[in-house]
């Protein structure tokens, strides 16, 4: 079953959700939980923007206690452990260092301020307390590190979403479980109104995939489009004033490296002094990310080569050895965070709290939701549909999401569930954990289709370890749509060493004889996912020999 949902969808919902983002998602999730009719419209795909292009942490905001945002940190901090409970296949501990030099703005005893308050914030967690390092205890740890002006370092816990696209994903699955409509590639052309000021009655819909018009009715519609939530208010009247200041991430992703950390590693940069990651992911390294202002078409964002040069020129001196050269670039990838527009300033300054705005002055029932973090998303999606509903006089249940589980980590014990898993379906143990780690406990369904069909153990990603039966799957359970749907966002191949360009030929093979493509659809699948990504500059990937 895939995510289209027929054209003519007039009949009313309680709510409209624009946005298949984490932030929509999330929302989506909740509102449907506690009863709610729910359309959800996505111009792409489920998690294919901002929610993708990120550092793929879960994260308390330790950065935030630079700009006293407490409260934002304690609200951080208290949703990650709940992330990591609820959606534990996703999201896992991630121990990180500060190495500490001399001459950096943020000197020993700052961090180690900034440590202990970390800690304070979150006394209820299941993850370590931090530690200092002194030179010598850090330079056995990790001897790759600069040893000039190296006085120790900080250790501490955050947690790490491999792939925040799953987690997209599985909020949404949870939605449709519980009756929300998703509705993908669909994009939200405007919203309708009674009067120039009226209330809300609905909004029109452009079938991105067949050219199709079509109109849903709601009396609340709430605009979650992330780095496009002004195209749509613009869209729908001149009134609304400008909400989005977008800023540009960059990130790079590299092999291992001579002397490749052992933990992540959380530097202040020599340049600018901005705060940059270096992250074992995925097998391979991920590096970032930058912060500058972007006002173009969020679309069409892409890493620029001063930006990689920057990041590689910040790595190799940090760690002298590695001898990163632009030719180990496997690609590279940009995302704009949605933050509340300032004119003038420090992009790292700008709040990354989240605003839900009620436009009840221009278009009664229509909300937006401004800025927003990865970490976050479960309660901002909670206080949405609380607000929501008070304004709507709607009697809710309380909000589930605190301890609902997402459906792949329906089973707590994922570690024992994982080792019978591998020994009821005859799979190797590379498979079973790879299988386990994106799908949780419904690796299960992939295991079943396996075992109605063995050609569909048939391996079509030598790199990643990516079978047959979870293509098929991306397509008839998780409402991917098109090729790339299924590689970037749910088997997660666009994702490996060769951004899936060594595989597309032969997935497009598989979905044709299985899905009944034409070699017409195969040829242009395969063409649709060579330009997507394209834009993430993908170099040579090392050999799997």
């Amino acid at each position: 079953m895939s995510g289209r949902t027929p054209t003519g969808l007039e009949h009313p919902y309680d709510l409209i959700v624009i946005g298949a983002g984490i932030n929509g998602a999330g929302i989506a999730r909740d509102a449907a939980l506690r009863g709610l009719r729910v359309l959800v419209l996505e111009q792409d795909d489920i998690g294919g923007a901002t929610s993708a292009w990120n550092s793929r942490l879960v994260h308390g905001g330790l950065r935030y206690l630079e700009h006293a945002e407490i409260g934002l940190v304690r609200e951080s901090l208290r949703d990650r452990e709940i992330l990591l409970r609820t959606a534990s296949h996703l999201v896992t501990p991630l121990p990180l260092l500060i190495p500490l030099y001399a001459g950096q703005r943020r000197g020993p005893g700052l961090v180690r301020m900034g440590m202990l308050a970390y800690d304070l914030l979150s006394l209820e967690k299941s993850l370590p307390w931090h530690r200092m390092y002194d030179r010598a205890t850090l330079r056995a740890i990790e001897p790759s590190l600069a040893s000039e002006g190296l006085l120790g370092a900080a250790r501490y816990y955050d947690a790490q979403a491999t792939f925040p696209e799953r987690l997209t994903l599985e909020n949404l699955l949870c939605a449709r479980a519980n009756g929300a409509t998703v509705y993908t590639h669909a994009r939200a052309r405007r919203v309708h109104r009674t009067a120039e000021g009226g209330d809300v009655t609905g909004v029109e819909i452009e079938d991105r995939l067949t050219g199709k018009t079509s109109h849903a009715r709601s009396g609340s519609v709430i605009n979650v489009a992330g780095p496009w939530v002004d195209h749509l208010l613009g869209a729908t009247a001149a009134v609304f004033p400008r909400r989005i200041g977008g800023t540009k991430g960059t990130h790079i992703v590299v092999p291992p490296f001579p002397g490749a950390p052992g933990h992540a590693l959380y530097a202040e940069a020599a340049q600018d002094g901005r705060p940059y990651f270096t992250l074992p992911w995925n097998g391979l390294y991920l590096i970032g990310t930058t912060d500058t202002r972007y006002d173009g078409d969020p679309g069409a964002a892409e890493a620029t080569e001063g930006e990689i040069r920057y990041l590689l020129e910040e790595t190799n001196r940090l760690i002298p050895g590695a001898g990163l050269t632009r030719d180990q670039v496997l690609y590279a990838y940009s995302g704009v965070r949605p933050l509340p527009y300032v004119a003038a300033g420090d992009t790292g300054a700008i709040t990354r709290r989240h605003l839900i705005v009620d436009h009840r002055d221009h278009a009664p029932g229509l909300w937006s939701v401004i800025g927003g973090k990865l970490t976050t998303y479960r309660h901002l999606a909670e206080e949405a549909i609380e607000r929501i509903g008070r304004s709507r006089g709607w009697p809710l249940p309380p909000c589930p999401t605190r301890h609902r589980r997402l459906p792949g980590a329906e089973i707590p014990d994922l570690e024992t569930f994982g080792r019978r898993f591998a020994a009821a379906n005859g799979l190797t143990p590379a498979l079973a954990k790879r299988l386990v780690g994106l799908y949780g406990v419904n690796a299960e369904a992939i295991a079943e289709r396996m075992a109605d069909d063995p050609r569909l153990r048939e391996v079509f990603s030598p790199q990643t370890g990516a079978v047959a039966a979870e293509l098929i799957h991306a397509f008839e359970a998780e409402m991917a749509e098109t090729l790339t749907d299924a590689l970037m966002r749910r088997t997660m191949v666009g994702l490996g060493p060769s951004a899936g360009l060594d595989a597309v030929e032969e997935a497009a093979r598989i979905a044709g004889e299985w899905l009944g493509w034409d070699r017409a659809r195969e040829a242009a699948e395969v063409e649709g996912f060579r330009a997507y990504i394209a834009r993430l500059h993908p170099g040579v990937a090392p050999s799997t020999g």
